[in-house]
């Protein structure tokens, strides 16, 4: 095993905390990129209904705008868990809790321009 030598650059420092799911800034940055690409991890048909609105200890917990979807939400928790793994590249998703409290879904217009060009 070889030991490397020298400092790390800025650069690798933060794609690693951005990359740690486990580091309070890997997991922000996480629920961002859930909630920015929920579309396309998720399709059309669930995305119109939900959004990610928090993480915690494996635990993403999903916002949804009826009880009856709600409920149908619920059967279809392990194919959403699966293809948020699979978005990711590894199992950080061990469970799915969802809600119908949306005081935690952020707004797009809330996000600053800057923060949003840094993401893509």
């Amino acid at each position: 095993m070889t030991k490397k030598k020298g400092f790390d650059s800025s650069a690798d420092v933060l794609q690693s905390l951005f990359q740690n799911s486990k580091s309070s800034l890997g997991q922000g940055f996480m629920r961002w990129k859930l909630w920015r690409e929920w579309n396309q991890i998720v399709g059309d048909s669930i995305a119109n209904n939900s959004s990610p609105v928090g993480y915690q200890k494996g635990i993403l917990y999903i916002w949804v705008n009826s009880s009856p979807r709600l409920q149908e939400m619920m059967f279809l928790a392990g194919d959403i868990k699966d293809k948020i793994n699979r978005y990711l590249g590894e199992n950080v998703i061990r469970r799915i809790q969802f809600t119908l409290d949306r005081k935690d879904v952020p707004n797009v217009d809330e996000a600053s321009e800057s923060f949003k060009n840094f993401i893509k």
